[in-house]
């Protein structure tokens, strides 16, 4: 239980934090989870990328206090196809709502019946999946490189 409170407090400190120290967050996710951090700033919603067996990995962190709703999941879709990613991973701070999974559900469908290619294999984190290791992260980090040991500012050597 207590790890559950300790959890809720880092998160909701997270929410509460700076744009650009969210997007130094991102960068930092993105370093632990095995893939080049995007660029500092605007980075044209790449928060890190990454190449596993072949497939490339795409990363979005998006740290904000509402859940990523099917608006998102729209935009999402649209840069995982103009990135040509195999692989998708989103980091939400609080979730995705009810809308969010049906609606990247239709794009799979359009994605493979009329495009006649490979879905796109996306994994939808939250940053309690994430500090607690839970069963959804140990399923995504099965489609990326090895974590990486980022230390005090080692991530940026």
């Amino acid at each position: 239980m207590t790890n559950d409170w300790v959890t809720r407090k880092l998160i909701d400190a997270i929410i509460s934090l700076d744009p650009s120290t969210k997007g130094e967050l991102g960068r930092r996710a993105a370093a632990h989870l095995g893939l080049e951090p995007g660029r500092v700033g605007k980075d044209g919603g790449i928060d890190g990328v990454g190449f596993l067996e072949g497939s490339k990995i795409y990363f979005q962190s998006k740290l904000e206090s509402q859940p990523l709703d099917a608006d998102y999941a729209d935009n999402l879709y649209a840069k995982l196809v103009r990135h040509r990613a195999d692989i998708g991973v989103v980091l939400s701070a609080t979730g995705y709502t009810r809308g969010f999974e049906p609606r990247l559900k239709e794009f799979e469908e359009i994605h493979t019946n009329v495009y006649h290619r490979k879905w796109i294999k996306i994994h939808l984190l939250n940053l309690y999946d994430y500090f607690n290791e839970t069963s959804v992260f140990e399923q995504a980090i099965k489609d990326l490189p090895p974590l990486r040991n980022l230390g005090i500012e080692k991530w940026l050597q």
